[in-house]
């Protein structure tokens, strides 16, 4: 059990996937609870590990006053608000959110939440020819890339799979189909019911899977003649994760390249093999680059000393695949 002694100062993170921006120097008010803003891993720096996110210098915001539903993290001086016998971890901290204290004070720290919204990704849908008439997107999250195609080509049915209860009521209100659950078990049950696809999705899902190729392979089972598949994911051999293992790290973060939901790691290579060995024909891998890291020239010059050194993966953020069925 979590013990809260009367000298001490707390920073509590509220949200899984927030981090307190390094460097910052938080002294709780006296006999106040201290609530942190919001900033996004998008915000100047962009950084990609947590080695990048720990060296930032990131310049100050527009702080505002923090709501307590919203607030990423707190900050408050145990002996100004001390717990009662028998309460719990999470009652008092759910009793430090409901105080008085927190009306109306303006941030004085700040935590990204890392939360990376895939978006209607334009850069993906965008490969898929306009005569598809059914796409089944795999982890389609909320929706919002296979629901931009559907309002584009009226002509176009889409079914969703997304294990995230959340997410797939979203998805709901964008997809015709949505199927709540595991991935291989979704798409086994779609194939015993005779389902056919002549369009696939599988955005940035196959480093979530324990087996992508099994995954790929039931894709390529529902697959009519000539369907497209369009899959992305990110790159292992990033700049920013090539230089961590440099220096001998690899810490998870809450999302993006070093995701710690991540199972499966892909180069440019294993990408087209895992493709080919799931049955599938690549016609062809592009790049996208993403946001530079912090100091990208000065790793580049030092890579350039090895004349194996790939600058296109180097400076690839995601590899995007475009396949058909064999």
């Amino acid at each position: 059990m979590l013990t809260f002694f009367p000298s001490e100062s707390w920073i509590v993170v509220l949200d899984e996937i927030a981090l307190p921006l390094p460097g910052e120097e938080i002294t709780p008010v006296a006999g106040e609870v201290l609530l942190a803003s919001v900033r996004s891993p998008v915000d100047s720096p962009v950084v990609h590990t947590l080695a990048e996110f720990e060296r930032a210098s990131f310049p100050p915001g527009d702080r505002g006053v923090p709501r307590p539903e919203n607030a990423p993290a707190l900050a408050f001086r145990v002996s100004d608000v001390p717990p009662e016998p028998g309460e719990t971890v999470g009652d008092y901290v759910r009793r430090l959110l409901s105080g008085e204290s927190l009306r109306s004070l303006p941030a004085v720290f700040a935590a990204v939440v890392f939360d990376e919204s895939g978006g209607e990704r334009p850069e993906l849908i965008r490969y898929f020819p306009h005569g598809i008439l059914r796409l089944l997107d795999v982890g389609c999250g909320p929706g919002e890339a296979s629901g931009a195609i559907r309002r584009k080509r009226t002509q176009v049915s889409v079914t969703g799979i997304e294990r995230d209860p959340s997410a797939a009521a979203l998805a709901r209100t964008d997809l015709e189909r949505v199927i709540e659950g595991d991935a291989r078990e979704a798409l086994r049950g779609l194939a015993a019911a005779g389902e056919r696809f002549d369009a696939f999705l599988f955005a940035d899902v196959l480093e979530h899977l324990e087996d992508p190729i099994a995954a790929l392979a039931l894709a390529h089972e529902l697959a009519l003649p000539k369907a497209t598949l369009v899959v992305s994911v990110p790159n292992v051999g990033h700049l920013s994760l090539v230089r961590d293992l440099v220096q001998g790290r690899f810490d998870p973060l809450p999302s993006g390249l070093l995701d710690a939901g991540h199972l499966r790691w892909f180069t440019r290579n294993s990408l087209e093999e895992v493709l080919d060995e799931a049955g599938w024909h690549t016609l062809s891998i592009e790049r996208l680059p993403g946001s530079p890291p912090p100091d990208e020239g000065e790793f580049l010059r030092w890579a350039s000393g090895f004349p194996e050194a790939d600058r296109d993966a180097l400076t690839t953020y995601q590899w995007v695949a475009v396949a058909q069925p064999r």
